[in-house]
């Protein structure tokens, strides 16, 4: 169908006709001028799901020809083109047949995580332009798909796209849609047709979350093998280290890992947990473990020992300047003989960090 826009239009009325002229066929219908229905379009199950969708979504058409692929945790996908325009559906539970509905899960977050990345090796000049949990059904809350909205270069063609996913009826529901930079004046329009589309599209086979059910949070592993050849003030010195690290991941979402994990610290906020922690004015410090830890900073090696008693991965390989590890492992060598380094367990986020939910109206 095709509409001719005068000069004569107003703006706000131009975007209203585009809007509803993407809502009309996204919803499965089309209209006249008059708007007059003139035909409804099929549906198509998005099979291994039960979910359906509308044959046509906006321009877009069903191509007819859904993609299986030879891996079944890979589920199908589902091909929508149109002038400038390209949607492909994935319906997919990567093996995993207990998967939990919503956007804002730490399975959906991998998979999200995993689709960015995806851009980033495939494409030339990729930028990030957004991302966010949007709503399916505004003013709603729920129910939501994460979203990411890139602009690259595909074979040297400027392309604007987003990536949307959530998970429905224990399966993976992934979006990727394409536009030609020509058609950026729809793009409001675009997005927020196929995400109501999909809305409605889920809705019926979302299990809502058990009121009763805890919320999310974090838990606290103590590693009992771990403790060293301290004595018993290792323990009371891993109960104060947990407490603290605990008390850190809380107060700084923004440092969590991005779809929950174990909460890794910084080698900074690791040196002050651990200045804290042996304090002269502690008990802590009047133990055994204790004057090590002081005799250690003492010496002006916590930080080196930290990095090279205690390093994690996620610190890199490079030491930071002004670390002397040399001169630690010559000092370590003559008065840490039998001393081993306690291990006192980890922090565990069980959700992933936070996203900013996009806005009820816009």
């Amino acid at each position: 169908m095709g509409i001719r826009y005068t000069a004569g239009m107003a703006d706000a009325g131009v975007s209203d006709m585009k809007m509803r002229i993407w809502l009309s066929i996204a919803c499965g219908t089309m209209f006249t001028i008059t708007t007059t229905v003139v035909a409804a379009d099929a549906s198509l199950q998005l099979l291994p799901s039960p979910i359906t969708l509308p044959t046509r979504i906006g321009p877009m058409q069903y191509t007819g020809a859904p993609h299986k692929y030879d891996d079944p945790r890979l589920g199908v996908s589902y091909q929508y083109g149109g002038d400038g325009l390209s949607l492909t559906v994935y319906v997919y539970n990567s093996g995993d047949t207990s998967l939990i509905d919503g956007a804002d899960t730490m399975p959906t977050c991998r998979e999200f995580e995993i689709a960015k990345a995806g851009v980033l090796q495939t494409y030339q000049k990729p930028q990030l332009k957004a991302e966010q949990l949007v709503r399916l059904a505004p003013p709603d809350a729920l129910p939501q798909m994460r979203e990411a909205h890139y602009e690259y270069e595909r074979e040297g063609k400027p392309t604007i796209s987003f990536i949307w996913i959530t998970t429905a009826a224990k399966h993976f529901i992934k979006l990727r849609l394409s536009m030609n930079p020509r058609l950026r004046e729809e793009l409001p329009e675009a997005r927020r047709a196929v995400l109501a589309v999909i809305g409605e599209a889920i809705k019926p086979h979302i299990v809502p979350v058990d009121p009763k059910a805890e919320v999310p949070g974090s838990s606290v592993g103590f590693n009992l093998d771990g403790l060293g050849g301290t004595s018993d003030d290792s323990m009371e010195a891993g109960i104060w280290y947990l407490m603290l690290l605990n008390t850190v991941a809380d107060k700084s979402p923004e440092l969590a890992p991005v779809c929950g994990g174990e909460f890794v610290p910084s080698l900074e906020t690791e040196l002050g947990i651990y200045r804290g922690m042996f304090e002269p004015d502690q008990d802590l410090a009047k133990s055994r473990l204790g004057k090590i830890m002081t005799q250690i900073d003492k010496a002006g090696f916590l930080e080196e020992y930290l990095w090279v008693d205690r390093h994690r991965e996620e610190w890199g390989a490079v030491p930071p300047n002004g670390l002397t590890v040399p001169e630690y492992a010559i000092w370590r060598k003559k008065n840490l003989k039998r001393f081993t380094p306690p291990d006192f367990g980890t922090v565990t986020i069980d959700h992933p960090r936070p996203l900013p939910l996009e806005p009820a109206t816009p």
